[in-house]
């Protein structure tokens, strides 16, 4: 395992593994809202990761959790994945149909 600037450019956040539950969430991919952070803790596997640096000396950052900003201006935390994944003005519904759709789609619901 390679490990870049003292393990923090690869570390595996859970914040980071919960977001990508989040996206799944928000397009139908994920029907209900999962146990994010148990989830993203059995996939990201942060107790492996620090015992291979630990074996090499590198030191890992000391939270699991980071705040990020992301692209769209908005803050993710991993406080609140549920509201994050139902917060945004598009995304998928399944009550929505194409008739209803303003983006002509099922399933895909624009909000003002």
């Amino acid at each position: 395992m390679r490990f870049h600037h003292d393990g923090q450019v690869n570390f595996p956040y859970l914040s980071d593994g919960m977001w990508f539950l989040t996206q799944h969430r928000r397009w139908g991919l994920l029907r209900h809202d999962p146990d994010y952070a148990r989830i993203a803790g059995q996939v990201n596997r942060i107790g492996l990761y620090k015992e291979a640096a630990a074996e090499v000396s590198v030191a890992v950052p000391e939270a699991a959790t980071r705040r990020s900003v992301l692209m769209d201006g908005r803050i993710w935390d991993g406080s609140d994945p549920k509201a994050y994944a139902h917060g945004f003005p598009i995304r998928w519904r399944e009550s929505t149909t194409a008739a209803s759709s303003t983006l002509g789609y099922p399933g895909f619901l624009t909000e003002a």
